[in-house]
C-alpha cells in the first residue's frame, strides 16, 4: 500500500497528502487503471490532458490497446488526425489545438512520440463516446 504511494510520488515529483491520495487512489479504480509505475504514467498524462474526461477511460480501454498497435512509436499529427478520421473521430480544430496543448500545440508535420498520443488518443476516443451519447439522448 505505502509502496503505490511510493510509487505515485516519485511519478508526480512531490509529496501529496493523505486525502489527495485517496482520492487518486479512487479515481483509479473507477477508470480501471493498475496501481503501477506505468498506471500512474498514464493517469497524471490523461488528467493534464483533460481533466474532464480521465474518469471514463474504463469505458475506450480497449479501444485504445488497438489504436496503439497504429501509433507505432509515434507519428506526424497528420497521420494521427488522419487515424483518427478513420475512427470516425472528427473534432473541431480548437478542440484538437486544446488536446496537443501539453504537448507543445498541434503541427501537422511534427513526430510526436506514442507517450504522448496515447492519451490524446484516450481522450479522443472519450470524446466520441460523449458525442455519441448526447445524440442519443437527443434522439430519445
Amino acid at each position: 500500500m505505502e509502496n503505490e504511494r511510493t510509487i505515485y510520488e516519485t511519478v508526480m515529483g512531490s509529496r501529496v497528502n493523505d486525502v489527495h491520495w485517496w482520492r487518486t487512489k479512487k479515481a483509479m479504480k473507477t477508470a480501471e487503471l493498475p496501481l503501477t509505475k506505468s498506471g500512474f504514467e498514464l493517469f497524471i498524462a490523461l488528467r493534464k490532458t483533460s481533466p474532464r474526461y480521465f474518469s471514463q477511460y474504463h469505458k475506450i480501454k480497449g479501444q485504445v490497446s488497438k489504436v496503439e498497435s497504429s501509433i507505432g512509436e509515434g507519428c506526424t499529427g497528420e497521420q494521427f488526425i488522419n487515424l483518427l478520421e478513420k475512427l470516425e473521430i472528427v473534432p473541431n480544430k480548437g478542440t484538437i489545438s486544446r488536446w496537443f496543448k501539453n504537448a507543445g500545440g498541434y503541427k501537422a508535420k511534427a513526430f510526436y512520440a506514442k507517450q504522448v498520443l496515447i492519451p490524446i488518443c484516450a481522450v479522443a476516443l472519450i470524446y466520441k463516446a460523449k458525442v455519441q451519447d448526447s445524440k442519443l439522448s437527443k434522439v430519445a
